[in-house]
């Protein structure tokens, strides 16, 4: 079948089963010069300075790592410098360490003439205190907002930190020595699955194109028209966010100072407070970008987010933001928020044979990482394997994805059905039926399931 991530060998095999996952870390960051379990002494800083509109900047910042130009590199190369927005606590500690891990096997894969560069985590803490990560993962410190509503403080919604920081970030002297005109910013749910290509211009950045960031949609056009200059087309506003955007330099440290003021002024307007709520800071970069003349590069391949039982269009995405749980048939369930108090573990159970390939992806990318990356703290045996692997049914998963329109498309991914005397039944992609046998929940495993095929067919209306 299609490669389910990208280019690289090693993510492709990944993103496939535990063994593969397991033979792709020598092809990963811990192979050759790169090694996890021993990292080099990450480069970082203490941004401490108040960010004002014109601040000076702590004299004291640590250069970033300039890495030599590659010889033989096409000359439309543009590389980009990766930063990761972030914040304290163990839930941020350990998606951290995952994404980091990604960008160095991506890194690798791409080869030197990947548009990949550095990078930085850019780290919110309270009174800009380092945490344990400073020497694993290159770091600038930057101060966190207080709690309640004062000028520097985060208004109840600790995401306000993302643009706070951002304005921190473009006065300090690490953003000034980093090496390449292009930032790449992701959080610390993302997972890179394929080196991405540097689209973005001087003058027009790249983002990913959000569903739920449509400013003409009627329950937002009124309070998106609020806050955006009357004399633009509001059908000229972007369904962006701030991440994953791929944004020059010199335009960051235009838009934010505007995409924080924008975003607390937001904060304090109930309608914006209430309609744009979880994503009001994504409404601020995006608005006050757009006030700023300026329009982005759309995209859907930059990342996927998969919910629900999943996704299959997995293969030309770059990143896997797992913003969203998945949950399956048979109790089977993977999301962040299972581990907000402690790391998930090394080994995480297998999603059912017949789900869509997001299921295996993550559960294989987070499995990886967590095996590879040096200190760990949640170690577990290994989980039997599938006796089925080799079944002709494991055969047909690997088949494909077919387009076939009509009553086909319509089916795939729905459930439960009753039919007969079948009380749950549900239709997947490649012809794969599952069936919940017995009457109440059972583990969705290769013992306590029925599996079968299915095909749709449309009938001539006479």
């Amino acid at each position: 079948g299609p490669s389910a991530v990208g280019s690289s060998t090693a993510a492709a095999a990944a993103s496939e089963s535990p063994q593969a996952a397991a033979a792709a870390a020598s092809e990963s960051p811990q192979a050759g010069a790169a090694q996890h379990s021993q990292p080099a002494k990450a480069s970082h800083v203490t941004a401490t300075s108040e960010p004002a509109q014109h601040a000076t900047p702590p004299l004291a910042a640590t250069t970033p790592h300039a890495e030599a130009a590659p010889q033989g590199c096409p000359p439309t190369r543009k590389p980009y410098h990766v930063v990761m927005t972030a914040a304290t606590g163990i839930y941020q500690e350990w998606q951290s360490r995952i994404a980091y891990y990604h960008y160095l096997k991506q890194k690798k894969a791409g080869g030197p003439c990947s548009d990949i560069g550095g990078f930085t985590r850019l780290f919110n803490s309270p009174s800009a205190a380092p945490d344990k990560l400073m020497d694993e993962i290159p770091t600038l410190v930057v101060k966190q907002l207080g709690h309640g509503s004062c000028d520097e403080c985060d208004h109840g919604f600790i995401v306000m930190n993302r643009p706070w920081g951002a304005v921190q970030f473009v006065e300090t002297e690490h953003f000034r020595n980093i090496p390449e005109e292009y930032l790449f910013f992701i959080e610390t749910d993302h997972m890179m699955m394929r080196p991405p290509l540097n689209g973005a211009t001087p003058e027009k950045p790249v983002g990913f194109g959000f569903y739920y960031m449509i400013s003409t949609d009627p329950k937002l056009q009124p309070v998106v028209q609020k806050f955006l200059d009357p004399a633009i087309d509001i059908r000229t506003v972007d369904n962006v966010g701030p991440s994953p955007l791929l944004v020059h330099k010199a335009m960051l440290k235009r838009v934010a100072r505007p995409w924080w003021d924008l975003s607390v002024k937001m904060k304090h307007d109930s309608d914006a407070n209430h309609i744009f709520g979880w994503v009001l800071e994504m409404w601020g970069y995006n608005l006050a970008a757009r006030n700023l003349g300026i329009r982005h590069t759309v995209s859907q391949s930059i990342q996927v987010e998969p919910q629900g039982i999943g996704t299959d269009d997995m293969a030309d995405k770059d990143i896997y933001h797992y913003t969203f749980g998945l949950s399956l048939p048979g109790g089977w369930r993977v999301d962040k928020r299972q581990y907000y108090g402690g790391y998930p573990a090394d080994h995480l159970r297998s999603p059912p044979a017949c789900s869509a390939r997001s299921a295996q992806i993550i559960t294989n990318l987070w499995t990886e990482a967590a095996q590879q990356i040096s200190n760990w703290p949640r170690r577990v045996e290994p989980i039997a394997e599938d006796p089925h692997a080799g079944s002709p049914f494991a055969k047909l998963l690997q088949l494909p994805v077919a387009k076939r329109g009509g009553v086909s498309d319509l089916l795939v991914g729905t459930g439960p059905w009753a039919w007969g005397r079948l009380k749950a039944l549900y239709f997947f992609s490649r012809g794969v039926a599952y069936i919940n046998n017995g009457d109440g929940p059972r583990s969705a495993d290769a013992h306590n399931v029925g599996r079968g095929s299915w095909r749709g067919q449309d009938l001539d209306s006479n």
